[in-house]
Parts: C-alpha cells; sequence; structure tokens
C-alpha cells in the first residue's frame, strides 16, 4: 500500500504484522512491527533508529483491529518517516 508516497510492504499478517517501507526509489526507510500490543517503526531498517514507538490499548495485539486503525497508525508513522528523511536532507 502507498501511503504520503511510501510503499508499505506487508512481510507478516499477524503476530507480528509488520511492514518493510520503501521510498519512490525503492530504497528502503523503514521497518514497522506490532506485537504485543507494541507498535515500532526502526529507521532505515530492522535494529535501526526508533523514530515511533507506542503501546496499543490489548498488550495481546499481534495486528491491528480494524482498516481505520491500521491507516491511522500507518499515516502517522509515514509522517515520521519523512521528517526523519526531511531532517536528513537538511
Amino acid at each position: 500500500m502507498i501511503i504520503k508516497g511510501l510503499k508499505f510492504i506487508q512481510t507478516c499478517s499477524a503476530s507480528p504484522e509488520q511492514y518493510d517501507v520503501e521510498d519512490c526509489k525503492g530504497k528502503q526507510v523503514g521497518y514497522v512491527r506490532l506485537r504485543w500490543g507494541q507498535l515500532i517503526c526502526e529507521y532505515p531498517d530492522v535494529y535501526g533508529e526508533v523514530i515511533y514507538y507506542s503501546e496499543l490499548d490489548n498488550k495481546m495485539l499481534g495486528c491491528f483491529k480494524n482498516k481505520e486503525q491500521r491507516e491511522y497508525y500507518l499515516k502517522t508513522i509515514a509522517n515520521k518517516i519523512l521528517e526523519k528523511i526531511a531532517l536528513e536532507n537538511s
């Protein structure tokens, strides 16, 4: 799925739900994982800098509850990634 020009590629659908994120040139700029109710985004990939972290209401959550929740959080993460890219390019 494309969000704010970033491509979110789902690599696992549950426990954890996770995504690799690429920019418009195909360069990886993020890794997103939701496991045990913890949503995290690392930049530019797994084991990178944590640029987003949130604890969701259910500690057993390994995937988003619904489409609306997924869209809300992935848009928020897309903004964080774009902010990080802009900061690095300034």
